[in-house]
């Protein structure tokens, strides 16, 4: 266990301080949200969390389909922690205009909510810190990791939280 938390760590390391280049493919937004689901959904429910997808705009993306994976389970692990048991991580897609990159676009959000506790002002000051965690275990990179995947992708990454009302992480992406 120790050789594997250890080989975690060290991926982890490399890929935040040299991400591969994207891969990029033209797919629905549905497509990523629906993998994810697939992926996690059994391994959720294990702890009675819900992992639903919800409205689902339509609309083109483009994206590398593995990285994007990367970053959902980043978002629905988190997600699933901050309530332990119990609870329901919703998925969506919507479009909406935005400004990116310095000028307002029509934009695909990917959203992943939580009904979890939100996140505390102390680590909200340093949630995209690299090293920073909350966790007992796991290395206080998958945040920082999620953000450079999705900058590397002309997009941004926001969030919302709200005490005892849970979180939402939203990927914002250009329509394609």
């Amino acid at each position: 266990n120790e050789i594997n938390r250890l080989e975690r760590i060290v991926k982890d390391f490399l890929q935040f301080a040299r991400p591969s280049e994207p891969q990029f493919a033209v797919v629905s937004a549905e497509e990523p949200l629906r993998d994810a689901q697939k992926l996690l959904a059994t391994e959720l429910q294990k702890s009675k969390i819900n992992l639903v997808v919800a409205e689902i705009a339509p609309a083109q993306i483009r994206i590398d389909p593995q990285q994007f994976k990367q970053v959902l389970i980043n978002l629905i692990h988190n997600a699933a922690d901050s309530m332990g048991e119990n609870g329901t991580v919703t998925l969506r897609a919507r479009r909406d205009e935005k400004r990116l990159h310095d000028r307002t676009t029509d934009v695909v959000i990917l959203e992943v909510s939580d009904t979890g506790t939100g996140i505390p002002p102390e680590a909200e000051k340093r949630l995209f810190d690299p090293f920073f965690t909350t966790k007992d275990y796991g290395t206080g990179l998958g945040l920082p990791i999620a953000a450079r995947i999705v900058e590397k992708h002309l997009g941004a990454l926001q969030y919302q939280t709200q005490a005892g009302c849970g979180t939402t992480f939203g990927i914002i992406l250009p329509v394609y």
